[in-house]
């Protein structure tokens, strides 16, 4: 099978620039409509903006106690709250400006995507057709996905031999036993868990990986810029198709595609009755967790400034970072950077509140005096201290179909930088921008 590279190249069209030319005029103007809308608002502005702090301290205090104390504070949360809203309702009503300004926040966003998210083009290499392709279906992930979407017929329609899973099966041991039959691309459509589990058989064998989405969330689809709605369409990667190297990581040498949830996230989905009833067993677990009166879960660790932790409340460790801005949360704008992304909630002092530290590490380590208690791309795992987290740079060979864009949401989002609007200018102009290169 021979390769090339295949980076598809920017194509400035007259759509891009009247989103551009549109962001440039909405985005100013909805910023000078919020700033005289809140000076006109006076006094109206001065209820909400002194009744914020105090609804999210008492929000905060329903969830972290138990009993008439969690009534109470939940009470007086909701009661802060109508007063919020309705200061902002009074000032609103009194100064449309207000919501013509958010309106227009929201709208200039919008725009400012449409008109320079084509520019981050996806690298990889145009690949042919898999001679022996495979496709291992998890029949039960997301209610029966592959189902309702016929995605075994279609699948053998195209001459991938699938492979279903039963109640009783080893994942593992039917993906080596496809490759040992001959397959040269394996894929799986099930959750992230089951990607995970294939995708290292692929790594393990040489071969590329397929991602179909055909579980409930499907976060990984999600950054690989696949269409999580239209499984179908994912099997069009076994054909003609573009195929990229990106990175995994591992904690204790088990591989994860998406991340990994220690502390109070980790102990919840632990609990067996989670599954049954999730909203139920975290509201009743958070108390224990991170209330005042919680025991501190034995979790140490050094943070990015070498000063040494013995406890937090929530560890996330990322293959490769997520994005923490409003718009692109949930996502992570590049699969191959090299680096975990590593997010920690942790106590300062009893009098202060939670503080978050955020930093990138090719490694990461977290000991303790028990067992640890995770949730692995979603999934409740139990494992053994020291937790030892390492990335492995462009492990997985991926291949996607061509007609996708091949990009997170997180990287088709700009953030609002100067930046940003001097290529809004650019566009505007008629001048196509430097594209930035994902997945390299």
């Amino acid at each position: 099978m021979t390769d090339r590279t295949f980076i598809a190249a920017p194509s400035l069209q007259v759509r891009h620039r009247l989103s551009a030319i549109g962001a440039l005029l909405v985005l100013p103007t909805a910023l000078v409509c919020l700033a005289v809308g809140i000076v006109l608002g006076m006094p109206y502005m001065l209820v909400p903006i002194a009744f914020a702090l105090p609804t999210a301290w008492l929000a905060w205090h329903s969830l972290t106690r138990r009993g008439l104390r969690r009534r109470v504070y939940a009470v007086a949360a909701v009661l802060c709250g109508l007063i919020v809203l309705a200061g902002v309702v009074w000032g609103g009503v009194q100064l449309p400006l207000l919501s013509i300004s958010m309106v227009l926040l929201i709208l200039g966003a919008a725009l400012t995507s449409w008109a320079l998210s084509w520019v981050y083009q996806p690298a990889g290499r145009l690949v042919g057709r898999a001679h022996h392709p495979v496709l291992i279906v998890n029949p039960r992930s997301g209610d029966g996905a592959a189902e309702r979407h016929g995605l075994i017929e279609e699948a053998e329609k195209r001459g991938i031999k699938v492979i279903e899973l039963g109640p009783d099966d080893d994942l593992v041991q039917l993906a080596r036993h496809a490759v040992r039959r001959g397959a040269d691309c394996i894929g799986v459509a099930g959750g992230d868990g089951s990607l995970a589990i294939v995708a290292e058989v692929a790594i393990r064998h040489s071969i590329p990986f397929v991602c179909v989405p055909a579980g409930t969330r499907n976060h990984f689809a999600l950054d690989l810029g696949l269409d999580r709605s239209d499984p179908v369409a994912a099997l069009d990667a076994f054909g003609e198709a573009v195929q990229r190297r990106i990175d995994v990581a591992t904690v204790n040498d088990r591989m994860f595609l998406n991340n990994v949830s220690i502390g109070a996230y980790g102990e919840v989905v632990a609990s067996e009755e989670y599954r049954d009833n999730k909203m139920g067993v975290t509201l009743d677990r958070i108390p224990g967790l991170i209330g005042p009166d919680a025991e501190r879960l034995d979790l140490r660790f050094t943070d990015v400034d070498g000063m040494s932790h013995d406890s937090a409340v929530v560890i996330h460790v990322s293959n490769n970072r997520y994005s923490l801005r409003v718009m692109g949360l949930g996502s992570r704008p590049s699969l191959d950077d090299g680096e975990l992304g590593i997010v920690l909630v942790v106590h300062t002092n009893d009098n202060k509140p939670l503080s978050v530290i955020q930093w990138q590490s090719p490694t990461f380590r977290v000991e303790s005096g028990a067992t640890i208690g995770t949730g692995v791309d979603g999934e409740s795992i139990i494992l053994e201290p020291p937790l030892q987290f390492a990335i492995r740079p462009h492990a997985l060979r991926i291949r996607t179909p061509r007609g996708v864009a091949g990009v997170s949401p997180a990287a088709r989002r700009p953030p609002l930088t100067l930046r940003t609007v001097r290529r809004l200018v650019d566009v505007a102009s008629g001048v196509p921008p430097r594209p930035e290169i994902v997945g390299r």
